[in-house]
């Protein structure tokens, strides 16, 4: 249950925004489809359940994102929670994000290859979420 709330925590947080300056017309890499991939606790991979990986992050170039996470309430997965808002790039792999309750938060995020990534320790712990482009 603390990986739910840390995984919903950590996508509002990466999933919300400002206004981002245009760039020259080169896309950011945030923009896209990403699904949920893999898990770090500790620097070491646990398993991701069935449902998890139904949890989408759609971020569009025109600076809004969604956000769809799953869960198994024990009759299979449904829909659990969707976020929406705007998103900006604050430079130096840095992103703000604001959701529709106007809260905003900034997170850095990793990006390598097709896939990104964010951190966050809670309680000591190094918590690693990792999603792959579609």
């Amino acid at each position: 249950m603390k990986r739910v709330i840390l995984l919903l925590s950590v996508f509002t947080l990466v999933l919300t925004s400002c206004n981002s300056d245009d760039d020259g017309g080169s896309q950011d890499p945030f923009v896209g489809t990403w699904k949920y991939y893999k898990y770090y606790e500790d620097g070491v991979e646990l398993s991701v359940e069935d449902c998890d990986e139904l949890t989408t992050i759609v971020v569009s170039s025109n600076e809004t994102y969604t956000t769809t996470i799953y869960e198994d309430y024990g009759s299979g997965c449904e829909l659990d929670y969707v976020s929406s808002g705007t998103w900006d790039n604050l430079g130096a792999g840095l992103y703000s994000t604001t959701d529709e309750d106007g809260d905003t938060y900034v997170q850095e995020i990793g990006f390598e290859g097709n896939t990104m990534y964010f951190e966050e320790t809670d309680g000591g712990v190094v918590y690693k979420d990792v999603f792959i482009r579609q």
